[in-house]
């Protein structure tokens, strides 16, 4: 088999984020409660002509907004909802019909003091309600988003934002149902920071779902948001660069975003002195980065500003900003000419401190981006001398964390390709990685990075022979079982690149026998199978496995012959024919020396 030569692959990543929205403190309960009993209060003062007194108040009402008398409706509005209030504030709000009607004559009303009144009771029910949002309780929400009146925009918008984020999640689409979106996507544009800020925050906690991601494209909310992103007011610049994170969550949205001129108002964010608005923008950059267009135009800004900047933030002292940092990186290092000038500004010494002191997702992002550089020639040698191996050594046999023990075993592979292959079996990669093939709690996917490695050092005859040996024939065992009963191709077919690698060394006679059958099943398997490379691998093992007698045996019990003849006639690629002609050869050979023998045998 030809020498495995080093991939191409890069590893990226994107992911969800956790998002503090910001907003302004919501007036509590008795604010609202107070605002009602003065409306009445003045409503009786009206009907008695002024012999029961507005009691003398900084807050009571204005007497020009009051020039005409409440209509009856919106009285008995006005006292159901302060009953409902002072007799169930406190506890999981239960909207009656009668109580949804109070709050709809509140809304439609012309007073505005009214439509306050009902915009502060939906935040008062929004913070407490469990149950799922109807459109008929959505719906005056919504109208009350397009009042002329700021009080009122800011306390709807931050309804919407709590039914969003605390409540079911069908709350979202049962407000995008009822328009939400267009009504929220004016409000950006909002001279007020409270309504910048609040609306904001709806939007990030409605992008969190897939399906509404790409309506606010529709509704043309990026102008804004970009706007927003550069706001004198920090709340309103965090949740701003909250929502362009969740947009950046599916591709079409980073092509929108990026045509809108994301990237220089995000790259000019990192720079912000805010950690929040550091750790937003570090993400969405990060998402952005996936593309190869978008990583090109990024670095393109300034003098690799977004390089550096990113190397400064693994020295920060907020381990999410860390965290991201490293996950930006690891993306932007897909790239050879940022592979290159990541490791020249500095980035390995800082790379090891975090990989050798992270947790969690920490670390699978920092050694997810080490895996990145270590693609790269120019960087092998840097990487072995800031001595990295041992404590991929250590992850591999001692972390729990399948992300980082996986991109562990891809460093260590990248480099077993290249020059510094020697320091790879000096050190002690070789006996991690068998400890960690034999774990079998271990993910597949750790599996198929740690049987790519292997497959690599497998060239080397030393490796061959420890592979024999190790364990007491585990480490071989284990290749067998991954080769034969695994689901995932990868694994299966690196696993039989290694022991076709072992089948060329010869297989000692104490592990023939008891994995006799694993070996004929993968074979049997891989020759029926409609993908070349496995039909190439097995035909490869299977003529220097029929060297021993006791396969030889196996394999015409099983009826080899028969697959042989079945690929011949198949139209397989010339390689293939040619080896299957070779174990047909074999075969042949063999069963003459069979007839000789039982030929002998009568004379």
């Amino acid at each position: 088999m030809d020498k495995k030569r080093k991939s191409s692959q890069h590893t990226e990543t994107m992911k969800e984020f956790d998002i503090r929205i910001e907003r302004p403190k919501p007036s509590p309960v008795e604010e609202l409660i107070s605002l009602l009993r003065r409306i009445l209060q003045y409503c009786l003062c009206i009907v008695t002509c002024g012999c029961v007194q507005v009691p003398p108040n900084g807050n009571s009402l204005n007497g020009e907004e009051y020039g005409t008398m409440l209509l009856d409706s919106e009285k008995i509005a006005v006292e159901n909802l302060l009953s409902y209030l002072e007799t169930d504030a406190g506890q999981v709000p239960v909207i009656s019909d009668e109580h949804l009607h109070a709050l709809q004559i509140l809304t439609y009303s012309d007073n505005e003091e009214l439509q306050r009144s009902a915009a502060l009771c939906f935040v008062e029910i929004s913070e407490r309600m469990q149950a799922p949002l109807t459109e008929s309780m959505a719906q005056p929400l919504v109208e009350l988003l397009k009042s002329s009146d700021v009080l009122v925009q800011k306390t709807a918008s931050l309804a919407v934002s709590n039914f969003a984020l605390n409540g079911p999640e069908v709350n979202k689409d049962v407000l995008v149902s009822c328009d939400v979106l267009s009504p929220l996507v004016n409000l950006l544009n909002s001279k007020n920071t409270e309504v910048q800020c609040n609306t904001c925050g709806s939007i990030t906690t409605l992008a969190t779902a897939e399906s509404l991601k790409q309506k606010i494209i529709c509704e043309n909310g990026i102008k804004p948001l970009l706007t927003l992103l550069s706001s004198p007011d920090l709340r309103v610049q965090r949740n701003a660069a909250g929502a362009i994170l969740n947009l950046t969550h599916s591709q079409s949205n980073r092509n929108e975003l990026v045509s809108r001129g994301a990237l220089p108002a995000l790259v000019e964010q990192v720079f912000s002195p805010d950690e929040e608005i550091q750790y937003y923008c570090t993400a969405a950059l990060s998402n952005i980065a996936v593309h190869e267009k978008h990583r090109a135009m990024m670095v393109a800004i300034g003098d690799h500003d977004i390089l550096k900047q990113m190397i400064n933030f693994l020295q920060s002292k907020r381990e999410k900003i860390r965290c991201q940092a490293c996950f930006a990186l690891r993306n932007l290092a897909s790239d050879g000419d940022n592979q290159l000038f990541i490791v020249k500004y500095g980035a390995l010494p800082l790379l090891n401190q975090i990989i050798r002191t992270a947790k969690s997702e920490t670390l699978g992002a920092s050694v997810g981006c080490l895996r990145n550089l270590s693609i790269l020639k120019a960087n092998e040698q840097e990487i072995v001398r800031e001595d990295f191996l041992p404590d991929l050594c250590r992850i591999l046999t001692t972390s729990h964390n399948s992300e980082a023990q996986k991109h562990a075993a891809g460093t260590i592979r990248n480099l077993s390709v290249g020059e510094e292959i020697q320091a790879v079996l000096e050190s002690s990669c070789l006996d991690a990685l068998m400890t960690a093939l034999l774990e079998v709690e271990s993910r597949m996917s750790v599996h198929a990075d740690i049987t790519a490695a292997l497959a690599v050092l497998a060239d080397e005859d030393s490796v061959k022979d420890k592979l024999l040996t190790a364990h007491r024939g585990k480490v071989f065992f284990r290749l067998v079982s991954l080769a034969s009963l695994c689901n995932n191709l990868e694994v299966q077919y690196n696993s039989a690149g290694i022991i076709g690698q072992l089948a060329l060394k010869g297989i000692p006679d104490h592990l023939q026998e008891p994995n006799r059958l694993g070996i004929v099943l993968y074979i049997d398997k891989f020759l029926k199978s409609k993908n070349p490379n496995f039909i190439h691998i097995a035909l490869w093992t299977l003529i220097h496995l029929l060297k021993e007698e006791l396969f030889i045996t196996s394999f015409k019990e099983h009826h080899i012959g028969h697959i042989i003849n079945h690929l011949l006639m198949s139209g397989q690629p010339p390689a293939i024919i040619e080896l299957a002609e070779n174990v047909q050869k074999i075969l042949k050979t063999s069963a003459g020396k069979d007839c000789e023998e039982l030929s002998s045998g009568k004379d």
